[in-house]
C-alpha cells in the first residue's frame, strides 16, 4: 500500500473544502466518494507540535513538543516511521518549510527521506505550482509499502502566491494604504534595498541557494514581494482596526485557497494517473488559520479556539477494491477526531494483526474519542491552555506562561488562572490521568 498524506498548511474548517466549496472546489469534487470528517481537530496551534502528535500518537504534554523550542526526540516515544521500519514500510517527508527548530542538524526524525526545500516559508516562499515540480518527480520514484507526506504552505500568511495581485479593482482600500506616501518614500525603498542590495541579506541568500539546491528556482521573490502589503509596518493594526480593510485582507486569503485548490487538484490528479492501484490519499492541514485572528481576540480566547484548531480532512483512494475495505458507507463522519488517531490509524492499516487497534482508528465505525484534547504553553504568548472537546462539552483550562511541558500534563487546581467550575475541572481530571496512563504506564 502507498499512503500520501497532503498537508496543505494553516487551514481552517471553516474556509475548506468541507464547509464552503465556493473556497476550494477542486478538492470538494475530489473528495465527494471519499471519507470526510467535520469535527477533525489539531493537538496545538503550530506545524511542529501536530506533526509529532501524528508521529507520535499522542498530545502536545506527552510528546513534548509545544513548538519550535523542544525536540522531536524528548518524548521518548516511539515513531511512527520506526514501526513503519520493522514492517518493511519507507517513510519520506517533502516539504516547503523545515522541521529542523529544536532538532540536531542532519537528523531525519527517522524519515527514510526527508527533504526540505526551503529554509524559510516566510523568506522563501515556494509557490504550489514549483512544488508540484518537485512532487511530480517524487512521484514517479514512490514506491509500494510507503507513507509520505507533502507539505505546501501557500495559505500561511503573508499571502503571496502568484496570483495575490493588489489591484487597485480588487483591494481599492488595500492599495491605497499601501502606496501612501510613507509607503513610497521610506518603506518600499528600504524594503528594495534589504531585498537587492543588503549585503548581509545577499550573503544569507547565497549561503541558501548553496545548502538548498533547488530554491533558486522555486522561489519567485526571496524576503518576499515588494508588492506584499503585509510585508510593511502598521498593515496589520489597520487591518484589525477597521472591518472593510479586514474584509479586503479575508479576500486575499480566499485568493490564496483557491489558488492552492487548483494545484493541489492537478496533483491528485497525477497520482490518480500513476498511482491509483493500492493507493490511500489523506488530506488535510496541520493547524488552522491563526492569521486572519486578531491580537485582541488570541488574547481572550487564547490560541486554541475552534477556528486555530478545527480543520478539515478528508481520506480518498482510486483504487476500488481500497475503497470498499476502507471508505465505508458513511462517507460524512461527525465523531470528534484529532491528528493522534493518524499513528493508530495507519499502523492497524498495515498490519491489523499486529496492531489490534480497530476501536481507535478514524476508519472504524465504532470509533469515537472521549474527548479531543489541544494543549499550549509558551512564554512567548500570554498564558498557557489546555482545551478539551466533545459534541456537547468544552472544557478550557488556562495556567501561567511557561517553556515547562510538565505545566500541561495535569494541570493543578491551584494553578488555574481561569474559573473552571469544580465538575469540569474534575471531568477534565478524569480524562487526563486516564490518557496520562496510557503512555506513562
Amino acid at each position: 500500500m502507498k499512503i500520501i498524506y497532503l498537508l496543505l498548511d494553516a487551514i481552517s474548517y471553516e474556509h475548506s473544502w468541507l464547509s464552503n466549496e465556493n473556497y476550494m472546489p477542486n478538492l470538494k469534487n475530489i473528495t465527494e466518494n471519499g471519507i470526510n470528517f467535520h469535527n477533525h481537530y489539531s493537538v496545538t496551534h503550530n506545524t511542529r507540535g501536530n506533526l509529532a502528535a501524528m508521529l507520535y500518537g499522542a498530545s502536545s504534554s506527552i510528546t513534548g513538543v509545544m513548538g519550535r523550542k523542544q525536540s522531536f526526540r524528548d518524548s521518548g516515544l516511539k515513531s511512527l516511521q520506526k514501526e513503519l521500519n520493522e514492517n518493511n514500510f519507507i517513510s519520506a517527508y517533502v516539504g516547503t518549510q523545515p522541521l529542523t527548530h529544536g532538532e540536531k542538524h542532519g537528523d531525519k526524525l527517522d524519515f527514510d527521506e526527508c527533504l526540505y526545500l526551503s529554509p524559510s516559508m516566510s523568506d522563501f516562499y515556494i509557490p504550489a505550482e514549483n512544488f508540484n515540480n518537485i512532487l511530480k518527480t517524487k512521484l514517479t520514484q514512490l514506491k509500494d509499502n510507503s507513507l509520505t507526506f507533502f507539505h505546501y504552505t501557500d495559505c500561511h500568511e503573508p499571502y503571496e502566491t502568484p496570483e495575490n495581485i493588489l489591484s487597485k479593482k480588487e483591494y481599492p482600500l488595500l492599495h491605497k494604504y499601501h502606496y501612501r506616501l510613507s509607503n513610497i518614500l521610506f518603506r518600499i525603498p528600504r524594503k528594495i534595498y534589504r531585498n537587492y542590495f543588503s549585503l548581509k541579506n545577499l550573503k544569507k541568500k547565497f549561503k541558501v541557494y548553496n545548502e538548498f539546491k533547488y530554491i533558486s528556482k522555486l522561489c519567485l521573490n526571496p524576503y518576499g514581494s515588494i508588492k506584499t502589503p503585509e510585508r510593511y509596518s502598521w498593515f496589520y493594526e489597520k487591518v484589525w482596526e477597521d472591518k472593510n480593510y479586514y474584509n479586503e485582507y479575508k479576500k486575499m486569503m480566499f485568493v490564496t485557497l483557491t489558488y492552492l485548490d487548483k494545484h493541489v487538484g492537478k496533483i491528485i490528479n497525477e497520482i490518480k494517473d500513476y498511482h491509483s492501484d493500492n493507493t490511500l490519499i489523506f488530506i488535510s492541514s496541520d493547524h488552522g488559520n491563526n492569521g486572519i485572528i486578531s491580537p485582541e481576540i488570541k488574547k481572550k480566547n487564547g490560541l486554541l479556539s475552534k477556528n486555530s484548531t478545527h480543520i478539515p480532512l478528508s481520506v480518498i483512494s482510486f483504487d476500488e477494491k481500497l475503497k470498499k475495505k476502507i471508505i465505508h458507507n458513511n462517507k460524512n463522519i461527525t465523531n470528534y477526531t484529532s491528528h493522534v488517531n493518524f499513528y493508530k490509524s495507519i499502523l492497524h492499516l498495515i498490519n491489523p494483526k499486529k496492531y489490534n487497534y480497530e476501536n481507535e482508528t478514524i476508519f472504524s465505525k465504532n470509533a469515537i474519542n472521549e474527548f479531543v484534547i489541544s494543549e499550549i504553553n509558551d512564554t512567548r504568548f500570554d498564558f498557557g491552555e489546555c482545551v478539551i472537546r466533545k459534541r456537547d462539552k468544552e472544557i478550557h483550562l488556562k495556567v501561567n506562561k511557561s517553556d515547562n511541558i510538565n505545566s500541561l500534563k495535569l494541570i493543578q487546581k491551584k494553578d488555574l488562572i481561569n474559573d473552571v467550575p469544580d465538575q469540569d475541572y474534575q471531568i477534565y481530571c478524569d480524562f487526563k490521568k486516564n490518557y496520562n496512563l496510557n503512555f506513562f504506564n
